[in-house]
C-alpha cells in the first residue's frame, strides 16, 4: 500500500516536529504526504507560507508524493508542478477533465457520483492521472457510514480508480480546532490507529492516510505494517502446543466455499503435514463461541490441522482444540473477511 501522513502548515504543530515526522514516515516506507490549502484555523499568512514551503521541500527530498487539497477558489494559487491536486468542491466535469490531461489529480471520493464519472469518460479525461481520496470529518458523529463508504468505493473501483481514506491518531496530538480525530469513517473515530487501518484494509481501501498531523511512532509503524488484501486479527494464543503455535504464526486463506458457522482456512492441514508433528487433543474440551480460533486435533483423522474461526456457538468436541481467541473488540472484522482473502493473527 502507498500509505501517507498528513502535515498542516500554520497550525500548532512545531515546525521541527513536522519535518521530523516526514523523515520518520519515509524511513518506514510511507509514500504520500497530504496537506491542505483550506484550513481556516491556520496561523497568520507569513507563518503559513514559510511552514508550507518547508513541508513541500522536505517531502520532495524524501521522495513523498504531495497531495494538496484545494477548492475552486484556491486552485489557481497552488497550481504547482509535481503536486497531486485533490479537487474538492466547485469543479465542473469539464474542468476536471481538462486538468486531468495535464497533471495528476484526486477526486473527492466521499461525494463523487457515477454520473460524474460517466461525464468524465465522455469528456475524454485522462483516467491514468485520476485517483480518489475520501474526506475526513473533524466534527464528531459526522463521519461516513460504512455501507455508504463501501458503495462509493465500489463505484470508483468500477472505473479502475484507486481510492484512499483517512484514519485518526488516537494517542498522538489531534488536530485543531476540535481535537476529536480526523477519520473518514465515524466508526473509526475512537478506534486505535492500528484497528482503524486494519478495518479500512478489510473494506478493500487502496491506500491509507493518517489524518491528524502528529501521530506517535507506534501509530506510524502500525499503518506501515498494513498489507494489501490481508486482514490481521489481534488475538490471544491459548494453546501451549508448539506445533499449533507454529501453524498459527503463518498466513491463511479463507476457503472459497463459505460455511455457515465457521470461517475455514485453506492451509491448516497442509501446514501440519509440512511441519510433520501432531496436534494432541485437549484434556477437557469446552463449548466453542464467536471469535474462538480452533484447530482440529489428531482425533479428527484426515482433518487434523484444520483451522477455523467461529462465527456461531458450537458444542464442545473432543476432536477440536480451542487454540486462540480474537480480541472481543476486533471480532467484528471477521465479518469483512471475503472468500479467498488472506488473513493472519497478531498475538498480544
Amino acid at each position: 500500500m502507498q500509505n501517507g501522513i498528513s502535515i498542516y502548515a500554520g497550525l500548532d504543530y512545531d515546525s521541527a516536529e513536522n519535518l521530523s515526522l516526514i523523515k520518520s514516515a519515509a524511513a518506514l516506507g510511507f509514500k504520500r504526504l497530504f496537506t491542505s490549502a483550506q484550513i481556516p484555523e491556520a496561523a497568520d499568512g507569513e507563518n503559513f507560507f514559510d511552514d508550507f514551503t518547508d513541508i513541500l521541500t522536505t517531502a520532495v527530498t524524501y521522495g513523498l508524493e504531495i497531495i494538496l487539497d484545494v477548492n475552486a477558489e484556491t486552485f489557481s494559487q497552488f497550481d504547482i508542478d509535481g503536486i497531486t491536486l485533490r479537487l474538492d468542491d466547485g469543479f465542473s466535469a469539464e474542468q476536471v477533465a481538462e486538468i486531468s490531461r495535464a497533471r495528476k489529480i484526486q477526486l473527492n471520493a466521499s461525494t463523487v457520483t457515477e454520473k460524474f464519472l460517466d461525464e468524465l469518460l465522455e469528456l475524454k479525461a485522462n483516467f491514468k492521472n485520476i485517483s480518489a481520496l475520501h474526506n475526513f470529518y473533524p466534527h464528531p458523529w459526522t463521519g461516513l457510514e460504512t455501507y455508504f463508504f463501501d458503495n462509493q468505493n465500489r463505484i470508483l473501483h468500477d472505473f479502475d480508480i484507486e481510492v484512499g481514506a483517512f484514519v485518526p491518531s488516537k494517542d498522538g496530538k489531534r488536530r485543531l480546532p476540535l481535537r476529536e480525530g480526523l477519520p473518514t469513517l465515524e466508526d473509526c473515530r475512537n478506534f486505535s490507529t492500528d484497528l482503524s487501518a486494519r478495518f479500512l484494509a478489510a473494506l478493500g481501501i487502496d491506500f491509507i492516510i493518517i489524518g491528524d498531523g502528529a501521530p506517535t511512532q507506534e501509530e506510524l509503524e502500525s499503518v506501515a505494517a498494513i498489507v494489501d488484501d490481508e486482514i490481521i486479527f489481534r488475538a490471544k494464543l491459548l494453546s501451549d502446543d508448539l506445533t499449533t503455535a507454529e501453524i498459527f504464526s503463518r498466513k491463511f486463506t479463507r476457503r472459497a466455499d463459505v460455511a455457515k458457522s465457521v470461517i475455514r482456512a485453506v492451509e491448516g492441514r497442509q501446514y501440519l503435514k509440512e511441519i510433520g508433528g501432531k496436534i494432541p487433543a485437549e484434556v477437557l474440551p469446552i463449548e466453542r463461541s464467536f471469535g474462538d480460533v480452533t484447530i482440529d486435533n489428531e482425533n479428527f483423522g484426515r482433518y487434523a490441522g484444520e483451522v477455523q474461526i467461529l462465527q456461531d456457538v458450537l458444542p464442545a468436541d473432543g476432536r477440536v482444540n480451542i487454540a486462540a481467541h480474537i480480541l472481543d473488540e476486533e471480532n467484528f472484522l471477521t465479518g469483512y473477511l471475503k472468500p479467498r482473502q488472506k488473513f493472519s493473527f497478531k498475538f498480544v
